[in-house]
């Protein structure tokens, strides 16, 4: 079987020759010490072959671990068959990056028609994605890696994809404080594998229901905080966590928001969405210097209303628009001096922070902001006073 389709050169029809070969073989296993093999792809949409190399931090955290590494690059026109006759020899790359989807999937460009190595159902299933941990090896256009299963040196390929995880670079974030050391290790740890008893003996009573179970098993590694904001009432934490899954493993930040309305912290919302993560978490660390670590309550504030749309119903956009734009009035207190837009669709929400221009004024978010699940969604408004306490406006649905 593999010799004949080593002499196919077709990636449509080597494809699927390849993938009856892959289910009567198993791939070889590495020696020790043989090096993990990169594949670079380049870009559908240019002539580009990226170069051959890795960066040096990267490789020299690689080389400590005990890992060699191998660089090759490639253009993506016939990628797929070099891709195929690489498997069909047994020979096929540990680990492959690349910058647009169509490598994966297949693509007509300007160029011409590029196959996709994903495009067999039975080989699609051997790919791994890697979050995270390998995110070094992209360029600036970003971009997907990915292990395959069945390449001769997977396991220690998997091996240096799990390694600990790291906060990003930046200036220092303020440490956990107040018992959060150890309460947001483990909420994150539970939030990852989906661990509904953990997660609901933290659940704060405001927080929105998830709109879909899990879809497959996680297992977490370690967790490494990097930083809270707020005040004894409110805190948002930052999390980078190891991970494995069946498609995925890597590294992932998670973004958690906590309220303590009385002895003990309590779950608001667990984030994995990138807008959480990167913009909300930027505009968070400024909320610090907003509050106060006065305790006494002198009146919660009054929550936001929600204007449009009705509750059901996604916003139009007007004539001439390409997005709707989602409409509330501001809290008409006078102290509040944050307000956060949560979007929660799945098990995941998309927050986003502003300050009130006036009490009972005009707040707004277009529909751009948002990516499409085609699910149910919930968007409310919060209202945060400067002692940290905070009023939620109605929850209403929305499918998008």
């Amino acid at each position: 079987m593999a010799s004949s389709c080593r002499r196919l050169r077709n990636p449509v029809v080597l494809a699927p020759c390849i993938a009856a070969a892959v289910v009567l073989s198993v791939a070889p296993h590495a020696a020790i010490g043989d090096p993990i093999r990169i594949w670079k792809v380049g870009s559908p949409y240019r002539r580009d072959t990226p170069r051959a190399t890795v960066p040096f931090n990267f490789e020299r955290e690689s080389t400590t671990r005990g890992f060699q590494l191998t660089v090759e690059a490639f253009p993506a026109k016939n990628f797929a068959a070099t891709f195929f006759d690489a498997v069909a020899r047994s020979a096929a790359p540990d680990v492959i990056v690349f910058d647009n989807f169509g490598v994966m999937d297949g693509i007509t460009t300007p160029l011409g028609r590029f196959e996709g190595i994903g495009q067999e159902p039975t080989l699609r299933q051997q790919f791994i994605r890697v979050t995270g941990a390998f995110d070094e090896l992209l360029g600036p256009e970003r971009g997907w890696t990915y292990l395959f299963a069945l390449s001769p040196n997977h396991a220690a390929a998997r091996i240096l994809a799990s390694k600990p995880p790291r906060c990003p670079n930046g200036p220092p974030a303020p440490p956990l404080y107040g018992g959060l050391e150890q309460i947001v290790p483990t909420v994150a740890a539970a939030h990852l594998e989906g661990d509904l008893g953990v997660v609901q003996s933290y659940a704060d009573p405001e927080r929105l229901p998830s709109t879909r179970p899990r879809r497959e098993t996680i297992k977490a590694g370690g967790i490494q905080p990097c930083g809270v904001w707020g005040n004894e009432k409110l805190a948002i934490a930052s999390v980078n966590a190891a991970y494995d899954a069946n498609t995925t493993l890597g590294h992932t930040r998670l973004l958690l928001v906590l309220r303590k309305p009385s002895v003990q912290w309590q779950l608001l919302v667990a984030a994995r969405d990138p807008i959480s993560n990167d913009e909300f978490m930027r505009d968070a660390s400024r909320l610090g210097s907003l509050l106060t670590p006065e305790q006494q309550v002198r009146a919660l504030p009054i929550p936001a209303m929600l204007l449009s749309p009705i509750t059901g119903e996604l916003p139009l956009p007007a004539s001439g628009q390409r997005f709707g734009t989602f409409v509330w009035q501001s809290s008409a207190s006078d102290d509040v001096v944050a307000e956060i837009a949560e979007f929660a669709y799945e098990d995941d929400a998309r927050l986003f922070l502003s300050r009130p221009r006036r009490p009972a004024g005009r707040g707004e978010l277009s529909t751009g902001r948002l990516w499409t699940t085609r699910g149910e969604w919930y968007w409310r408004v919060w209202s945060i006073s400067r002692a940290g306490d905070v009023a939620f406006s109605e929850a209403r649905t929305f499918t998008h």
